[in-house]
């Protein structure tokens, strides 16, 4: 008799909900499915600084993984995974039995950049993972309650960076503390660095306007209790540090022989195999893309690799042809100012508005409702 073809998703990300939805609708014939993930619930990226700034609800920005894969029929196992062995097809896990595989793909995400970095990891909150962060921004907020001119730090100014710092001052407004200091550094010569200069403008305005005080050209050299000391020798006082320097790769694909590009990123195929291995997948944050090895860690193209992950993990199982993923050359991206207006950016242009929140919220909002 011959054994079902075992499928093995390692990671609940924006890609794998879209796989276990579909697969609830149209399980493949002749398979079974396992899901391995650190936690029973995954965190919606694009609504994080939404949430931080009180906009929204823990429960209105998390998808219930768990729930999607006892939907789906497969087996859930709740435990992180530490590495791969592409000899003996086994995914290794911290606690129990390694685990057989015939596809197997990851959408684990990514971690922060320059957490080696003397104190990062003992004196800051680091934004990845992002389950995890969203689940200690209370734990920050209370500290600053305690200390009404407490002077809090946000490092690195990318999207993320931009969007949280705006969204820290409007939670401290709400929590009426308009004494406390918030300052975003960027080790770059200017804040949104790929963004269309004329937004990394609108948003400097939005700072000036609230007491967001921009630092560019600025590195960190170590944190210590209460202080960054930066590259320069110069000390900044700071009672709390959020990091949000950038994406890195996780520690799960080390030694597994997996090509991977400079920064540690799995080299996958536009089919979103991994190179060199037809039974093993990557999407999302985790991968880069051979064809796009500089595409931006956003969710927006997790998002969109979600529906052809799913096609094309079917079609491994059943022996059919595995379409190529495109992405998309440009996004709408939508910048959360919290104060109920956004910055929408395209094609080198930008705008900003209520609209352009209107808009992001409903997206947004949509997103989330389709898997919970």
């Amino acid at each position: 008799m011959v054994s079902a073809h075992h499928l093995v998703l390692v990671g609940g990300g924006h890609s794998h909900v879209e796989v276990l939805r579909n697969w609830a609708l149209d399980p493949a014939p002749g398979a079974r499915l396992s899901v391995i993930s650190d936690s029973a619930r995954a965190v919606y990226t694009a609504m994080v600084p939404g949430y931080v700034a009180g906009q929204y609800s823990l429960a209105e920005i998390e998808i219930d993984v768990e729930q999607l894969a006892r939907r789906s029929g497969a087996q859930w196992i709740e435990v992180t995974a530490t590495g791969l062995d592409l000899r003996s097809r086994r995914l290794h896990l911290r606690h129990g039995a390694p685990l057989a595989y015939d596809t197997i793909s990851f959408d684990v995400g990514s971690t922060v950049s320059d957490l080696d970095r003397p104190g990062v990891l003992e004196h800051t909150l680091p934004t990845r993972p992002i389950g995890l962060f969203a689940h200690r921004v209370e734990a920050v907020l209370e500290r600053i309650r305690r200390r009404p001119s407490c002077r809090l730090v946000v490092v690195g100014a990318g999207a993320g960076g931009v969007e949280l710092a705006c969204a820290f001052r409007a939670r401290l407004n709400r929590l009426g503390l308009p004494g406390a200091s918030l300052t975003l550094l960027e080790r770059g010569s200017r804040i949104l660095p790929g963004y269309p200069s004329s937004a990394a403008r609108r948003v400097e305005r939005h700072a000036a306007a609230h007491r967001i005080e921009i630092r560019c050209q600025v590195s960190v050299a170590r944190v210590e209790d209460e202080r960054l000391v930066l590259e320069s020798g110069e000390s900044v006082p700071c009672d709390a540090v959020v990091w949000v320097t950038g994406s890195a790769s996780v520690s799960l694909f080390d030694g597994s022989a997996l090509e991977r590009d400079e920064r540690g990123f799995v080299k996958v195929r536009a089919t979103l195999q991994t190179v060199g291995h037809d039974d093993i997948f990557a999407s999302g944050d985790c991968a880069s893309l051979l064809a796009d090895p500089r595409l931006p860690k956003v969710g927006a193209y997790a998002v969109r690799q979600g529906p052809i992950l799913a096609g094309n993990l079917r079609a491994r199982i059943v022996g059919e042809r595995l379409r190529p993923y495109r992405p998309q050359r440009d996004f709408l991206s939508l910048l959360n100012l919290a104060d109920g207006r956004a910055v929408a950016s395209k094609w080198g242009l930008s705008a900003e508005g209520r609209w352009a929140w209107r808009l992001k919220n409903a997206i947004d909002r949509r997103f989330v409702r389709r898997y919970q």
